[in-house]
């Protein structure tokens, strides 16, 4: 188990010294905390959070009575959302636009931004028209993916809704690892043998983690 010791000082000068950059995530949310903790009990709630947490931008999905332990104060509490919400604003980029034509990387590096950090595994849907432009999108499954839970129908459903010609399915691994598991390629194999029973081309499969993602297609899964 890993425990780290911190100076408030000391952080402070190589901040001034060095800049932000230099920082580790663990520092910068000691000196967070420090703004409402004193050092030692800063210290133990860093060590905390990261027993629990793997990255630091998972504290924007955290709620309040979780964030109140982390600060134990309700400034610290809307400080805490504020400052997530000032970062997710500084990344923002424009959504996925109904009617454009995106590359497996566009669309894979929005959903890294958009649902890699999920605490929760996320299936979402993406159709297409004949040209490859966007129609539509949903969130077709939210919990733990298994080819028992997740069934084509309901993809093929919204698909057959839109006259889709083709679709990418989109999920996340808690993880962070974007390696396919078994389950995830038995789904895709399943998805891929239905759309070609009614002629709905599954596309892509991307696997996203909470920095980078994986597409079957460009990885010669999918054929």
């Amino acid at each position: 188990m890993l425990t780290c010791r911190y100076n408030k000082e000391e952080i402070i000068q190589r901040l001034s010294k060095y800049k932000a950059e230099s920082l580790s995530e663990r520092e910068l949310l000691f000196i967070f905390i420090c703004g409402f903790l004193g050092n030692e009990k800063a210290t133990k709630k860093v060590n905390n959070f990261f027993l629990q947490y793997t990255d630091l931008r998972q504290l924007k999905d955290l709620s309040e009575i979780e964030l109140m332990e982390i600060v134990e104060s309700e400034n610290g509490v809307q400080m805490c959302k504020a400052l997530c919400e000032f970062a997710k604003r500084l990344n923002k980029r424009p959504k996925l636009t109904l009617g454009k034509v995106y590359s497996s990387q566009e669309i894979g590096e929005e959903m890294v931004l958009e649902i890699g950090l999920k605490l929760q595994e996320v299936l979402l849907v993406i159709l297409l028209d004949t040209k490859n432009q966007i129609i539509a999108k949903k969130v077709i499954f939210q919990g733990t993916l298994d080819t028992a839970t997740v069934h084509p129908r309901e993809i093929f459903r919204f698909a057959v809704q839109y006259a889709a010609a083709r679709i990418m399915i989109v999920h996340n691994h808690p993880s962070g690892d974007t390696v396919p598991s078994k389950n995830d390629l038995q789904l895709t194999k399943r998805i891929e043998a239905c759309g070609d029973m009614i002629g709905i081309g599954l596309l892509d499969h991307i696997v996203v983690g909470s920095s980078k993602y994986l597409s079957m297609r460009e990885e010669k899964i999918l054929s």
